[in-house]
């Protein structure tokens, strides 16, 4: 790898792990949803970092959940709550997520230490020649000691320069997949464990988008979207953005418009389909005989 891509990497990284620790350190009774995921944005670019994402999900939520600018939630007591944090230098990512239970009463302690003991496993697997399904087999098999399962629709990914999924899917079970992990592949891998049926499905509205193909639009509140989310390379945005430049009447008719003509893609929040609780863990790594696991931080223990 070019050591100055890596040096972005790593930047990248450090960067990610330190917001990730400071953002689930504010997860605490009566705290608001929208003022910590503020927070991380404002401190991502305080660290010299760009912003690829800062997103939360709560209890059976999996995934994908950004709040609004008028959203209300506040945080309870034993609420499971998710942090993902990705940042950029110049398109190299580094996603990385923890779980926090609000509260600290231990209620869930046994999920997430399932979560973070699958994490771990796969992590020690990753080394060229590897194959998927072994990565796959190593998070069900930790996840299953504790009496739970991994949410096998929902897994890790490679990762490429503006690009949050690089082409290549991470399994969190036994996938049968025969793909060899390659020298200098950079993956995220984030073990979802739930005590629930292992599947997430849609709930609710998308918060977060993605630019799909790029083609002119006629409608001048389209255009505005348009132009501010092509800042983000490819990457994704988020409503409240928007609707702090533009109201948020202008911007839901531009995103229908642009949703509707097939520009953008919206992700809404996952769901396990039981309702179930939900714990994540990740970090990103880049793929060695003793791999680079660039998200660490000083105070993981996983």
């Amino acid at each position: 790898m070019d050591p100055e891509i890596l040096k972005k990497i790593q930047k990248a990284g450090k960067v990610a792990a330190q917001v990730r620790r400071e953002g689930a350190a504010k997860f605490v009774v009566g705290a608001s949803a929208l003022e910590v995921m503020d927070f991380c944005e404002k401190r991502i670019l305080e660290l010299g970092g760009q912003i690829a994402w800062a997103q939360m999900a709560i209890n059976d939520i999996a995934a994908h959940f950004c709040p609004e600018e008028n959203d209300n939630t506040i945080l309870k007591e034993s609420d499971l709550v998710k942090i993902d944090i990705g940042v950029h230098q110049d398109g190299w990512i580094a996603d990385n997520a923890m779980t926090v239970e609000v509260g600290g009463t231990d209620k869930y302690k046994d999920i997430m230490k399932a979560s973070q003991n699958a994490l771990k496993a796969a992590i020690k697997l990753c080394r060229p020649g590897v194959k998927l399904w072994e990565l796959g087999e190593a998070q069900m098999s930790e996840a299953e000691k504790f009496g739970f399962t991994t949410v096998t629709n929902l897994c890790g990914h490679s990762l490429e320069q503006y690009h949050t999924h690089g082409g290549i899917s991470i399994p969190t079970f036994n996938s049968k997949n025969k793909t060899e992990l390659q020298e200098g592949m950079q993956i995220a891998i984030e073990p979802f464990v739930t005590p629930g049926q292992g599947l997430i499905k849609e709930k609710g509205i998308p918060t977060i988008w993605m630019i799909r193909k790029d083609k002119g639009v006629r409608s001048p509140y389209a255009k505005k979207i348009l132009e501010e989310a092509k800042k983000q390379n490819r990457l994704p945005f988020t409503n409240r953005w928007l609707t702090r430049k533009f109201g948020r009447g202008p911007t839901a008719l531009g995103l229908r418009e642009l949703q509707k003509q097939g520009i953008i893609t919206g992700y809404p929040p996952l769901a396990e389909v039981t309702g179930s609780m939900v714990a994540q863990f990740e970090h990103s790594m880049i793929v060695r005989d003793k791999p680079l696991v660039y998200t660490k931080h000083e105070d993981d223990s996983w």
